[in-house]
This record gives structure tokens, sequence and C-alpha cells, in this order.
């Protein structure tokens, strides 16, 4: 019999009467109260069958706090922690009387008293990471699929099906905002992390079941590229040859009907069945950072990558602010980069945190007009000053690849983010790159909460010589982002 798993809860929450109690172990754990419900889908799930629950807690003192499902105790309940010290492990059995669902379970989270009474004396302790494992009927999924030529369905179908905003930040063009990025909701943000969960797994089927049931316009696309051989699993909008139309909205919102066929603007996720490389490559201001999106796709194919992240709207496309951290430019709420609670995020989380050796190239197109930044036409960042190796080697191959083309003439000025006085354009204010620095889900949204150490994330800026296409006839032999590629390629042979 098949299995399959969701995600209830992926981000540390505190109950009790107390909260500030664990600032000493775990700061700015976030405090959920005395109760909180946590809902959670099971697509497919066989509710005949048992499940398993697994999850982390700390410091549960005794065993008389009421854990449910579906308003049935859990036997065995919170297990007692042996010490405050330390995270425990979980497993506990969901059995058919709790009658999972398709969708709309319930996890209950109640803290009691040892005599398991309400009020003072309550218990305080955290749970984190709780994952439902369960079975599901024998059958099999169909992917849509397609075959031909796979870089031409990306760069001539895909990237024009995301409509371009005229202009950047304050000065973008309000007649091309139509705010045709729609905004997630928390619950579909976490079943989206289950989603790419399956995908790393290789779960395709499952993971195409598991988006149609957060949006039908989702689906996860089985493409063998006829030039190649090679086989890609898409996670996109439509399939190809039927990408939905974007739809104009007010300001702000959201879709919470799966069978609703307007387009959301979540973005595409490709996944290389057999990768040559442990590299995954993004692209999250398409059009605005112009042509960052195509140097991606074509460095991904080039390169053999793992992954590669498109997000699906200009960010500059919706009219609201950004909730997380500004800047003078602002950032708008369809900048994947600059907004935590985004697909494009779940997808990076995810993915970097699936091992420990994949490196992670992001793209952008730099115009800051000060001389720091002028000066340099590929400038990599780490978001620290102490920065890794890796970058040095990179920079010094895409020098290297620049002086190679050139022939003598002119070449790509590259540069790393060491020193205070670089370029300002460090990615410090990056989701991603807080995420890949050490920084909790929770807390890369907050101001001022810069990346805090060195990382596999590279934040690649450049200007736009650096971004051309050597065919371009603006482009030179030594200045163009095939020079870029043969860089990376070099660094990551």
């Amino acid at each position: 019999m098949a299995t399959n798993f969701s995600v209830m809860l992926f981000q540390r929450q505190h109950f009790g009467n107390e909260p500030g109690i664990f600032d000493d172990i775990e700061p700015n754990v976030p405090f959920a109260g005395s109760t909180k419900d946590f809902t959670f889908d099971c697509p497919d799930v066989n509710p005949r069958e048992t499940a398993f629950l697994m999850f982390q807690s700390r410091d549960v003192d005794h065993q008389r706090n009421v854990f449910q499902i579906n308003g049935v105790d859990v036997f065995g309940g919170l297990p007692a922690s042996p010490s405050r010290e330390a995270w425990n492990g979980n497993i506990l059995l969901i059995e058919p009387r709790h009658q999972l669902r398709a969708t709309g379970n319930v996890l209950h989270v109640e803290s009691r008293n040892s005599s398991g009474g309400r009020g003072d004396g309550i218990d305080d302790f955290i749970i984190d990471n709780v994952v439902i494992l369960y079975k599901t009927p024998d059958f099999f999924w169909t992917l849509p699929a397609a075959a031909g030529d796979f870089a031409a369905f990306l760069t001539k179908e895909l990237l024009p099906s995301i409509p371009n905003v005229r202009g950047s930040g304050r000065d973008a063009n309000p007649a091309d905002q139509h705010n045709q990025y729609v905004l997630p909701i928390a619950s579909q943000l976490a079943s989206w992390r289950a989603v790419f969960q399956s995908l790393l797994a290789g779960a395709w089927g499952p993971a195409h079941r598991l988006a149609r049931m957060i949006s039908s316009t989702y689906n996860v696309v089985q493409f063998f590229d006829t030039p190649t051989g090679r086989t890609y699993y898409v996670l996109m909008e439509g399939v190809p040859g039927q990408i939905p139309a974007p739809a104009n909205h007010f300001s702000g919102v959201t879709i919470t009907d799966p069978a609703d066929p307007t387009r959301r603007g979540w973005g595409s996720y490709v996944f290389a069945a057999q990768p040559q490389r442990a590299l995954s490559l993004s692209a999250p201001h398409p059009h605005d950072d112009l042509e960052t999106e195509v140097e991606a796709v074509e460095a991904f194919l080039a390169l053999g990558a793992r992954t590669l992240l498109i997000a699906g709207a200009d960010r500059d496309q919706n009219t609201a602010e950004a909730p997380c951290e500004q800047s003078s430019r602002p950032y708008l709420e369809a900048d994947v980069s600059h907004t935590a609670e985004s697909v494009f995020q779940m997808a990076f989380e995810e993915i970097y945190s699936s091992d420990t050796s994949t490196w992670h190239l992001q793209f952008h197109g730099n115009a800051n007009p000060t001389l720091a930044c002028q000066d340099v036409d590929v400038f990599l960042s780490n978001g620290v000053e102490v920065a890794p190796a890796m970058l040095y080697a990179l920079s010094a191959n895409i020098a290297t690849a620049s002086r190679a083309a050139a022939s003598g003439g002119p070449v790509l000025r590259v540069d790393v983010y060491d020193a205070p006085g670089d370029c300002a354009l460090r990615g410090t204010d990056n989701m991603q790159m807080r995420f890949a620095s050490g920084l909790r889900h929770a807390t890369i949204c907050a101001q001022g909460n810069i990346p805090v150490g060195p990382s596999r994330f590279i934040h690649v800026e450049q200007r736009p010589d650096a971004r051309r296409a050597p065919t371009d006839p603006a482009a030179t032999p030594g200045r163009n982002r095939g020079v870029v590629v043969a860089g990376i390629l070099a660094t990551f042979p």
C-alpha cells in the first residue's frame, strides 16, 4: 500500500501561560497561548488504515495536556520530557477512530495543569515539526506529459507568459500594475512545503496530486527534452501549450478555492530527473532584472543543475508594499526575494534544507548608480563580510573566462563582498539569503535581521553587459552572460 505525508506544523509553538519563559533556550519562539488548533489535509488518505504522527517536543512536564485529532484523544498524548535541555522525538499512532479525511482535519493542542485542569499552573512547553505519515489506496497517478525542445518551451512560452511591468520600483508604470499576483495564505504555504518535499523525494505523482489540492491551476508536468534525451519535472500553472492567462485583481486578493481556475502567479519550479551538478539556480525578478530569467534558464540547462526556480510575476506587478523590511526602492508584495510568505520561499527553504552540498546561485540585475556598484560588472555576495572561499573561486573563474574570450578586448570586472565600502547590493535583506544564513523562517522578515553566517547561497548582481546574450549586437566576446556561465562551470566542474 502506498503512503503519503502532510506537514501540520513547521514553526515552533510555545504553549502555556508564561510568554518568554523559553527565551534562554529558544529565543523568539512564537507564543500560541494555552490552546490552538492546526488544520491539515491528507490527500487520498485511506481512513481505515493506521497512520503515524511524528513531532518534536520540549519541556512537557506531565501527560495531562490535551492532544487530539478530529476531536479524539491521541493514545499516549504528549509524552513527558525527560529534560528541559533537550528536544524529544515522538512517534504516535493515529487510528481509524480518528477518522482522517482528505481535507479539513484538525490537530488540537491544549496546555493543562498537572491535575488536568485549566487556569493557573498550566504546563509551558514547545512543539515543532509535526508531520503525519498516512496510507493511501494503491493507484497510479498519471502526470501530464510533454515532449519537445525544453529550452524553447522555457524561453519562448513559459517566460513570455509572465507579464512585464515597465519601469521599476517607484517608477513602475501604473498602467501595467494589475495586481495579478495572488497572495497565498498560511495553510496553502504549509501544504506547498509538502509538495516540494515530495518533489525532492522523486514522488512526482503525489506531488502532482497535492499541488492540485492547493490549486487546480498547478500541475507537475513530465517533460522529455528531445534534443538531449533528458527528463525534467516542471511544477507550473497549466501545461505546455495551455498556460492560463493572468487575471487582474484589486490589491491583496487571496484565492482559497482550489477549483478556482484563476492564475495565481506563484512561480514555476523545474527538477532535473538526473542532475549533473549539485547546483540550484533561481530568477526571482523576471523582466525587472532584465534577462536574468533567460540567464537562469540557460545556466540551468548548460550546467545540468538540480533545480530551477522562476518567480511567477514581475516584482512590481502588485501595488501594495511587501510586509517585510523595506528599502527606498520600495519592495512590493509580488517581490519574492523580499517577502517571506511566498511559494517561492517555501520552495527555496525545502530545497536548501534537503542537503548540505548543493550551492544556490540567484541572478540579479544591478542598476545602482553609486560608484562602488558602477565599478563592478559582477558582484558576488554571501551576505557576510567573511565570504566563503567558493565566492573567490567563482570570482576568479568568471574573470578568467572573460579574459580568455576577450582576446585582449574589454573584460568583466568581478568582485566579492568582503568589506564595508563595497557595493551596497549585498542581498542582506533578501529572504532566501537570510534563511540560508541560519535565520529561522519566523525571523527572516524582521527589521534589521541581517544574515548571521556564511552559507551556500550566492547573490549574483550583474550590470547589463554581464546579462547580455553572446549573440546580442551590443555584447562583446569578453562581456556577456556566456562567460558568466563558463565561470560557474569552471567553479563547479
